[in-house]
């Protein structure tokens, strides 16, 4: 019997990891230093979370974020 593969992880783009570790940023009350944790939480969130509305029947996470106000569109 062959094994199960797993399904390709989706690598999220550099646009929809600093969109979200602002987010992030927001909600962690806008604390100096924290770049990084931010940048690495948005990036092992989207990389988990994206995409599974197909398998589990529910959106967990956008993919891509709301737009930040006060910035155009990329």
């Amino acid at each position: 019997m062959k094994p199960k593969s797993k399904p390709p992880v989706h690598e999220p783009t550099e646009a929809e990891i600093q969109h979200t570790a602002y987010l992030l940023w927001l909600e962690g009350g806008q604390v100096p230093g924290r770049d990084l944790d931010n940048w690495l939480a948005a990036k092992e969130l989207l990389r988990h979370h994206h995409g599974r509305d197909a398998s589990t029947k529910r959106t967990l996470i956008s993919p891509l974020p709301p737009p930040i106000p006060g910035q155009s569109a990329v």
